[in-house]
C-alpha cells in the first residue's frame, strides 16, 4: 500500500521546522498576563488587547510555514487568518514586536518586511520546551524518541492549548510505552517473594515512569472528559499498586518508604482502593496511611482526609487497633479536629460502634445491617464509609515459606552492650536490621517490632526477646495534640497492647548456620502483648562453660580489654569469622482458623 503523502515531500516537511526557508510567518511565544493556576495559558492572538507593556517575550521567535500549520491545528489556522487580516489591512508590527525594538532599530536603515506574527501564550520559560515540541508535531507527526513521562505529559497540554489534532493522543501513547517497557522484573516480581526487601536495588534505581505519572499529577486531563487518558491511568493504577507490592514492604523499605510518602493524595488513594495491595493485617494498611499523613498532613484539606480514610478496612484490623489505636484517634480527632493529631475523622460513638461490629457473628452483622431487633445498629453507622464494613480482606502478602528480616551485631557492639562483666548486671543488645527502614525493628501488625538479646555477664544462658513499639507516626501526631491524657505524652496509653504476630526468631552459630529458633504462633507464646513490655526465651543460648570460665591469656591489659575479652570468650559459639553475631526474624503466613460456628440470630 502507497503512503498517504509522498516520501520526499514528507521528508522535507519535516526538515522545515525551526528553519527560515520559505516561512511565511512566525510564532512568538510571549507569558500570558494572568494564567490559570494548574491550566495551560489563555488564547492569544497578534496585537492582544494587553498592550505592549503586558506582553514579554519568551525565547527566540520560530519561523513557520503557513500551509503546514494551518492544517495542522484550529486554534493556529483561525490566528493566522487573522494575522493575515491585521497585515493586509496595513496593520503595524505587533506589540510584542515593539516591546524588542531598541531606539537604535527604530533609526536604523530602510525597515524590512515583516512576516505576519502569531503570539501564543504560555504560563513561563519553564513551558517553551514542551510548547515548541508541539509546534515540531506539527511538521514531523511524531513526538521525539526518549521523552520521559512528565515531557510527554507538559507536550500534551501544549498540544490541547493549540489544538494539534493527533499530538495529544501520541503524547499519551509516549506515556503508555515507557510504563510497558518498564518491565514486570522489578518491585512487583518480588513482592511475593521470601525476602520482603531483595529487591531494593530496583526500588532505588530513580523515579520509575509509574512512580514519574503520578508525580506529575498537576498535569493531567480530567479523566472523566479524555477516555484515553482514563484507560491509560486504569492501566498506570494496576502498575503503581504492583510496584509497592505490600504494605510491609512499604513499611519496612527505606525506598519504598520514601516513594509512598512522596506521593500526592491521588497515588496514595490508589493503594488504597485496591484488592490487590496486599499486607499482613488492615492494621499495616491504617499505618501507612498515617505515615503518609505525617508527612503529608499540610497539603491535605478534611474533604481529602476523608476521602484518604474511606477506603480503609477496618473490619479485618487487629483487636489493638480496634480496641486501642482507633479509639485513641477518635480522641485526637474529638479535641483538636483541625490539627495534625485530629487527621483522621472518626468519632469516639462511631468507633465504638466500629469495634462492636468487627466482633459480632457473621448473622449478627448481617442483622445490624439490616435494621433487624434487637441488633439494630447506632443511628451513625448509616454515615461510616463503606470501605470501613467491607468484607472482603486484602491479598495477604506473605508467603509459606514466611518473609525474613536478618539482623546482626559486630563485636564490638556486643562488647559495649555488655562492658560492665564484673558487676553481673543483666544487659540488654540490641541489634541492627540492617535493610529494615527503622533500622533495628520490623513493622509487622501495624506495629514496630524490636528483637533484642539479654545477657548478666558470665551467665550460663542468654535470652532472645522482643518487643512492640509504638509507630512514629502514631506517636508524631499525638505530640502535636493540644489535649491531655495520652496524646499529651506523645503516644497511645500505657496500658495499650499489640496483637503479637506468628513469627520466628532464630541465632546463628559461628559456623553459619542456624543454632537455635523459637517461634510464636497459635501453641507458643501469647496471643497480645502489652506496650511496654516484652516477650521471649530467657534461657535460649547456651554459653559453654568453657567459655565462661575462660581468661585472658595476657594478664596486662586494662580492666576494660579484660571484660572484652572475656564476652568475645563467651560469646565464640555464635560469632561468625569471631566478629559478627547474626540471627533473622521471619514473618510466617496466618494459621489456618476454622470457620467460626454460626450463631443463631
Amino acid at each position: 500500500m502507497a503512503p498517504p503523502i509522498n516520501s520526499r515531500v514528507a521528508a522535507a516537511i519535516s526538515g522545515l521546522f525551526g528553519r527560515s526557508d520559505g516561512a511565511d510567518c512566525r510564532l512568538v511565544f510571549v507569558r500570558d498576563p494572568a494564567p490559570r493556576p494548574g491550566e495551560p495559558a489563555c488564547d492569544g492572538s497578534a496585537g492582544g488587547s494587553g498592550g505592549p507593556s503586558q506582553k514579554q517575550v519568551l525565547g527566540e521567535p520560530v519561523p513557520a510555514h503557513s500551509f503546514v500549520l494551518r492544517f495542522a491545528s484550529d486554534k493556529l489556522a483561525a490566528q493566522l487568518e487573522w494575522a493575515a487580516e491585521i497585515a493586509g489591512a496595513g496593520g503595524s508590527a505587533c506589540p510584542s514586536e515593539k516591546a524588542r525594538a531598541s531606539g537604535a532599530a527604530a533609526t536604523s536603515a530602510a525597515p524590512q518586511k515583516q512576516l505576519p506574527e502569531v503570539q501564543l501564550m504560555l504560563g513561563g520559560e519553564e513551558e517553551l520546551p514542551a510548547a515548541r515540541a508541539a509546534i515540531q508535531f506539527a511538521y514531523t507527526g511524531r513526538v521525539q524518541a526518549g521523552v520521559s513521562v512528565r515531557e510527554a505529559l507538559q507536550v500534551r497540554r501544549q498540544a490541547a492549548y493549540l489544538q494539534m489534532e493527533g499530538c495529544a493522543a501520541a503524547c499519551l501513547e509516549a506515556v503508555k510505552e515507557a510504563l510497558v517497557h518498564e518491565g514486570s522484573a522489578g518491585p512487583a516480581a518480588a513482592a511475593g517473594s521470601s525476602n520482603a526487601l531483595e529487591d531494593t536495588a530496583a526500588c532505588s534505581g530513580g523515579n520509575t515512569p509509574v512512580l514519574e505519572l503520578y508525580g506529575c499529577a498537576a498535569l493531567w486531563p480530567e479523566p472523566a472528559e479524555d477516555a484515553a487518558f482514563a484507560a491509560l491511568l486504569a492501566d498506570a493504577k494496576r502498575r503503581l499498586v504492583a510496584h509497592f507490592g505490600d504494605a510491609l514492604a512499604v513499611l519496612n523499605s527505606p525506598e519504598r518508604y520514601e516513594q509512598m510518602v512522596a506521593l500526592p493524595a491521588v497515588g496514595l488513594e490508589a493503594l488504597l482502593e485496591s484488592d490487590d495491595f496486599g499486607t499482613d493485617s488492615e492494621s499495616s494498611v491504617v499505618l501507612l496511611l498515617a505515615e503518609w499523613m505525617a508527612a503529608n498532613y499540610a497539603t491535605t484539606d478534611q474533604a481529602l482526609r476523608r476521602r484518604l480514610c474511606g477506603p480503609l478496612r477496618w473490619m479485618h484490623c487487629s483487636r489493638a487497633y480496634l480496641s486501642g489505636v482507633l479509639p485513641e484517634l477518635a480522641a485526637r480527632h474529638q479535641r483538636s479536629p483541625a490539627s495534625a493529631a485530629g487527621w483522621f475523622p472518626v468519632s469516639s460513638a462511631d468507633a465504638r460502634c466500629m469495634r462492636s461490629y468487627s466482633r459480632a457473628s457473621e448473622p449478627v452483622r448481617q442483622a445490624m445491617d439490616e435494621g433487624r431487633a434487637p441488633w439494630r445498629p447506632p443511628a451513625g453507622m448509616s454515615m461510616m464509609p463503606a470501605g470501613w464494613l467491607n468484607r472482603r480482606p486484602r491479598r495477604h502478602c506473605l508467603p509459606a515459606e514466611g518473609r525474613p528480616f536478618e539482623f546482626g551485631a559486630s563485636l564490638t557492639e556486643i562488647e559495649q552492650s555488655f562492658a560492665v562483666f564484673e558487676s553481673g548486671r543483666v544487659e540488654d543488645l540490641e541489634p541492627r536490621v540492617p535493610r529494615s527502614r527503622l533500622g533495628d525493628c520490623v513493622v509487622a501488625q501495624g506495629f514496630a517490632w524490636q528483637p533484642y538479646l539479654r545477657w548478666g555477664p558470665g551467665g550460663a544462658t542468654a535470652g532472645v526477646f522482643i518487643r512492640p513499639r509504638e509507630p512514629a507516626a502514631l506517636a508524631a501526631t499525638a505530640a502535636s495534640s493540644g489535649g491531655g491524657g495520652a496524646a499529651a505524652e506523645g503516644g497511645l496509653a500505657g496500658w495499650a497492647f499489640a496483637d503479637h504476630p506468628r513469627m520466628r526468631l532464630s541465632v546463628h552459630g559461628a559456623d553459619g548456620h542456624e543454632a537455635w529458633s523459637g517461634q510464636f504462633g497459635r501453641r507458643r507464646g501469647p496471643a497480645f502483648v502489652l506496650m511496654r513490655s516484652s516477650v521471649g526465651w530467657r534461657e535460649a543460648l547456651e554459653l559453654p562453660k568453657v567459655a565462661i570460665n575462660q581468661q585472658p591469656s595476657n594478664g596486662a591489659g586494662s580492666s576494660s580489654s579484660s571484660s572484652s575479652s572475656k564476652v568475645a570468650a563467651c560469646w565464640a559459639p555464635y560469632l561468625q569469622g569471631g566478629t559478627r553475631l547474626a540471627g533473622s526474624v521471619v514473618l510466617p503466613p496466618p494459621a489456618y482458623r476454622a470457620p467460626a460456628a454460626r450463631e443463631r440470630v
